[in-house]
C-alpha cells in the first residue's frame, strides 16, 4: 500500500510529464523514494509513454535494491536481459555509454537517477567524467528523466544535473518535495534523537607542559589535536559504544530485531572498533567495507537476521535499505552535512515492530553540532545537558604495537579479529596531533542531547 505522499507525487509526476521531460523529486531519507519512482515508471509504461526503464545509482548494493523493488512493482524482470523491462546500473558504468546512447536513440526510455547529487554538473576532475558525459548525452536522448534526491546539495558546491536553482540565492527548485518534518508528522520516518557527547576535561601534555581544555571545540581549535585522532582514542570509542549499546539493548527488550550501525573512518579504525566491541563489551558484529568482496552479501544477511551490530566504512550511507537499524554510533571523520544527513537517514525508516524513535550518538564536533541544531530547527525539540557517570582513565600513547594482519569470518558471516583494544595502537602517531604530544588525558564526558519532538498545534 502506497503512502499518501507517494500517491500525490506519482500523480503530480504523471501530469507534469505532459508539459516537460524532466522531473526532480526531493524526499527525505527513509521516506520511500525508490517505491515512488517504480510506480511513476509503471504509470508511464501503462500509459504507453515509454518502453524501457534505466536506473542509475551510487553503488552496487543500491543497484541490487532498486532491481528488486522495480521487479516487484512492474512484475517483470529488471536485470537488463532479454525480456526484461529495464536495468539498474551504477553511475560509474556511464564511463562506457556507447550501447546506452544507441538504445536511447532508438527507444522510448525513462532514465532514473537515484541520489542525483552524485553527478557533478561541471568540473574537470576525473571523478566528474561520467557526470559530464551524462549531461552531454542522456539528457537530450532520454524520452523522460526522473531525478531523486534526499539531500539536495553537494559537498563541493557543484550544481546538480537536471536541477534548477533560484536566483540569486541559489536554492534548488524541485518539482516535488517531501521533507523530514512532514515525514515525521505522517509517521513515515522515525523521530531523531541526537546525543552530542563532549569532552568535559582534557589534559594535553606537550613538551613536558600540561594544558587543560574544557570541551572538544577548544581542544580542536587550540590543542593541536586532530578530530581524526580523537575518534581513534580507545576511551572515546568505548564511551560512545557504551551509550549506543545501552540504547540498543533497551530497544531490543521490546523489539528483538532492532539493529545498530557503527560508522568508522577507515578499515583499520573499523577493526579497532570491532575489537573493542568484542573484547570490552562482548558484542559480535558484522564488518563491511569496499575491501571485502562479499560485503553486499554480508549487508543482505545482516538485513534479514536479528544480529545486533554492523560496522561500516562508507558502505551503508544513502540508499542502503536496512529498516531495522534504529541506533547509530557516528565515529566517522567525515564532517559534511551531506554525509551527516545520509547516515542519519539509515535509522529513520519506520517499521511496524519498532518504536518511532531513532538514536544517533556522536562527538560534539562543532560542525556536527551545527548540523544537528539545524535539524532541530526544522523538527522542533529541546536541549538537555547531563554529565556521564562513566569517567575516563588516563591514556599513555607511547607504546606502539603491531596491527592485526587479517580479519577472519565465522560460519555465521560475522567478522572477528584479535586486537589489543586497550593499547590504542592503531595509528597511534595521529593521537599526537599536528605537533608532538606526549599524553592525551581524558577525564570525563558530558552529553548534549538533542531530542527532536514535533510540536503540534492544539
Amino acid at each position: 500500500m502506497l503512502r499518501d505522499w507517494q500517491n500525490r507525487c506519482i500523480q503530480h509526476a504523471t501530469d507534469t510529464y505532459s508539459q516537460q521531460t524532466g522531473y526532480l523529486m526531493l524526499a527525505c531519507p527513509g521516506a520511500g523514494k525508490t517505491i515512488a519512482a517504480a510506480h511513476i515508471a509503471k504509470s508511464l509504461i501503462d500509459n504507453n509513454k515509454v518502453d524501457y526503464v534505466v536506473c542509475f545509482s551510487p553503488s552496487r548494493i543500491v543497484c541490487q535494491s532498486i532491481e528488486h523493488t522495480f521487479e516487484h512493482v512492474l512484475h517483470r524482470k529488471f536485470n537488463g536481459r532479454l525480456g526484461a523491462l529495464g536495468m539498474s546500473r551504477t553511475y560509474h558504468s556511464l564511463i562506457n555509454t556507447t550501447e546506452l546512447i544507441s538504445d536511447l536513440s532508438n527507444s522510448r526510455v525513462l532514465v532514473i537517477f537515484d541520489e542525483i547529487h552524485h553527478c557533478a554538473g561541471d568540473g574537470d576532475s576525473a571523478s566528474n567524467v561520467w557526470g559530464m558525459q551524462l549531461l552531454a548525452t542522456i539528457q537530450n536522448l532520454a524520452t523522460y528523466t526522473l531525478s531523486l534526491t534526499g539531500t539536495p546539495w553537494r559537498t563541493d558546491t557543484l550544481p546538480i544535473p537536471f536541477a534548477k536553482y533560484t536566483d540569486p540565492d541559489g536554492n534548488i527548485l524541485c518539482d516535488f518535495s517531501y521533507d523530514i518534518v512532514e515525514a515525521i508528522k505522517d509517521n513515515v520516518c522515525r523521530m531523531p534523537q541526537i546525543t552530542a557527547i563532549d569532552l568535559e576535561h582534557v589534559v594535553v601534555k606537550k613538551n613536558h607542559q600540561l594544558q587543560t581544555y574544557d570541551n572538544l571545540q577548544h581542544l580542536l581549535e587550540e590543542g593541536e589535536v586532530s578530530y581524526q585522532a580523537i575518534i581513534k582514542h580507545p576511551e572515546v570509542i568505548k564511551h560512545l559504544l557504551s551509550q549506543s549499546i545501552e540504547q540498543l539493548d533497551s530497544l531490543r527488550c521490546s523489539s528483538l530485531n532492532a539493529g545498530g550501525l557503527i560508522v568508522a573512518s577507515s578499515y583499520l579504525h573499523a577493526l579497532q572498533i570491532q575489537s573493542i566491541l568484542s573484547g570490552h563489551f562482548n558484542k559480535e558484529s558484522t564488518l563491511v567495507s569496499c575491501r571485502l568482496d562479499d560485503s553486499p552479501e554480508l549487508i543482505e544477511y545482516f538485513k534479514n537476521n536479528q544480529s545486533e551490530w554492523i560496522i561500516s566504512i562508507a558502505m551503508i550511507s544513502e540508499g542502503t535499505d536496512i529498516p531495522r537499524l534504529q541506533v547509530c554510533c557516528n565515529l566517522t571523520d567525515v564532517t559534511t552535512e551531506l554525509y551527516f544527513r545520509q547516515i542519519l537517514g539509515r535509522i529513520l525508516r519506520v517499521t511496524q515492530t519498532q518504536s518511532h524513535f531513532a538514536y544517533m550518538f556522536m562527538l560534539a564536533e562543532p560542525k556536527l553540532v551545527e548540523y544537528a541544531k539545524r535539524l532541530d530547527e526544522a523538527v522542533p525539540g529541546t536541549y538537555t545537558y547531563q554529565k556521564s557517570a562513566h569517567l575516563l582513565d588516563s591514556m599513555d600513547n607511547s607504546t606502539q604495537k603491531s596491527l592485526p594482519k587479517k580479519s577472519s569470518f565465522s560460519n555465521e558471516n560475522k567478522t572477528s579479529t584479535q586486537f589489543d583494544y586497550e593499547s590504542g595502537d592503531i595509528n597511534n602517531h595521529q593521537l599526537r596531533g599536528k605537533n608532538k604530544i606526549d599524553d592525551l588525558v581524558l577525564s570525563s564526558f558530558k552529553s548534549q542531547i538533542l531530542s527532536s519532538y514535533l510540536i503540534y498545534a492544539q
